[in-house]
């Protein structure tokens, strides 16, 4: 497995995400959804402008391997983890292994006792790989076609917890 970097996005690659988010969906997530709820999640059209006011809102990081950006993800203050994506043809090489291991050190640093996020079907198994639980099944309507996701949290060891769970001599 290459080397693979994970750092802030810059601004100027934020338009460079929307495809990497498109064709993940139309590739990956295809098996989970109809070509409908494809459609809406990911339209082969958007309005750019959308897309990169949402990425500042999120501030997201990105995973490079040889100067190509092959994954995404961001974290909120809350603790909500709004967007986990990597590139449909790096799949299953550690990529999103190694964008929550930036996940789980940010969130030690903002003192985070639990980590939620809105899982696809598609991308449950990895989140439960990584520690997090279904919480409920939730459908989301987006533009009249329903998608089912699930409401998965993580509950994290502080170091107050940790602190507390050692043997007493």
């Amino acid at each position: 497995m290459p080397s693979v970097e994970v750092r802030k996005a810059e601004p100027d690659e934020y338009p460079a995400l929307w495809p990497l988010f498109h064709d993940t969906i139309h590739h990956v997530n295809c098996r989970d959804y109809s070509a409908e709820q494809i459609a809406v999640w990911a339209p082969d059209k958007i309005e750019m402008s959308r897309w990169i006011r949402r990425m500042e809102q999120i501030d997201p990081w990105v995973a490079i391997i040889n100067k190509q950006l092959v994954g995404f993800t961001d974290l909120q203050a809350d603790g909500l983890v709004d967007m986990f994506y990597v590139h449909h043809q790096w799949q299953g090489q550690g990529i999103g292994k190694r964008l929550f291991e930036v996940i789980d050190g940010r969130a030690s640093e903002l003192g985070l006792v639990e980590l939620h996020s809105h899982v696809s079907i598609t991308a449950r198994p990895f989140f439960e790989s990584r520690g997090f639980r279904v919480e409920k099944p939730q459908e989301v309507t987006i533009s009249g076609v329903v998608l089912q996701n699930f409401l998965m949290r993580k509950t994290l060891f502080t170091s107050q917890a940790r602190e507390g769970t050692g043997s007493a001599s």
